[in-house]
């Protein structure tokens, strides 16, 4: 994947990382993104956990993780992207938890690529000609 926009300028890594996945998803949500992303750094987490992380109600991080989910799959929700799995583990029969399926590992494979051939934001100043006096 390379980092190039038309024309050959370079983006740094987090602006390729939100273009994969607006490319993927034209529609995908702000909060859809930060619940690929923890489930991803957090494998097996709960919706009330992934709540917490993302700093937002049980009910969009449920709404946002069951977008996630592939759309044939029990609780799932339009879109149905496919890039997560919901299921119980063997001592919680009840509590539903979330994980990567095969695509959404996929997808992190992409954007760990993007991040190891990580370019920085790059802080440059303004011009001369174009600083405000004070």
């Amino acid at each position: 994947m390379s980092m190039t926009e038309t024309g050959g300028r370079r983006r740094n890594t987090l602006l390729a990382g939100l273009v994969l996945l607006k490319k993927l998803a034209p529609d995908i949500t702000q909060s859809e993104m930060l619940a690929f992303l923890y489930v991803a750094e957090n494998p097996g987490v709960r919706v009330k956990e992934l709540a917490a992380l993302m700093e937002t109600t049980e009910a969009t991080a449920s709404r946002a993780s069951r977008a996630l989910l592939d759309a044939g799959d029990p609780g799932s929700r339009p879109p149905g992207r496919g890039w997560l799995i919901m299921a119980s583990n063997e001592r919680e029969g009840v509590s539903r938890h979330l994980y990567l399926s095969a695509a959404g590992i996929e997808l992190v494979g992409r954007l760990d690529a993007l991040i190891e051939s990580a370019r920085p934001i790059g802080v440059r100043p303004a011009p001369a000609e174009l600083r405000v006096r004070r």
